[in-house]
């Protein structure tokens, strides 16, 4: 599960994200669309829209060969398996950054927030925040509580791949007969 952050600009709030996104795991290119973020959408969609344009292409053009659409299926379904094991560890931190770079900001009194973000390196450390260290503390308490979340994610996230294989080597000997 994704770590939610607080962020707000003029009294605008959002939710940014950090983490592997079970989201964008299973919908893929959708969440962006979700979460009305066109530039991202755009970017993991295109390749999707290339395979189709060409394959359309192929039968208009009436230059239809079966090993062209072959080619295409085999290179779209390696596309697809390409982003859906790709698009879900990088998209929430692309996202975050985004809003960052928009102004979005965590707030003062969000100590959560702020601490998963500085210590994640989205932000810097402020010179009052070194200099407090009971603030220090507290954002280290949260990290350490943070890194533990993500190596449950990460071991949850390897026992899924490894039963969808098992799944797909299952269906594979079952097809085989």
């Amino acid at each position: 599960m994704a770590i939610e952050v607080n962020l707000e600009k003029y009294s605008v709030r959002k939710k940014g994200f950090l983490g592997f996104s079970w989201t964008a795991f299973f919908f893929g290119f959708f969440v962006p669309i979700f979460r009305a973020d066109l530039k991202w959408f755009l970017i993991f969609f295109s390749p999707y829209l290339v395979i189709v344009i060409l394959t359309l292409s192929s039968f208009i053009t009436r230059t239809y060969n079966e090993d062209i659409v072959t080619v295409f299926t085999i290179f779209s379904l390696i596309l697809r398996l390409l982003t859906s094991l790709l698009f879900p560890f990088i998209y929430n931190g692309f996202y975050t950054k985004d809003l960052l770079k928009k102004g979005y900001l965590p707030p003062e009194d969000d100590d959560y927030s702020n601490a998963i973000l500085k210590g994640n390196k989205y932000l810097e450390y402020t010179n009052e925040d070194l200099l407090d260290k009971e603030k220090m503390e507290r954002y280290r308490l949260i990290i350490e509580e943070y890194e533990k979340e993500r190596k449950k994610d990460m071991h949850t996230l390897i026992i899924c791949l490894v039963l969808i294989g098992l799944l797909i080597a299952f269906f594979c000997f079952m097809i085989s007969y």
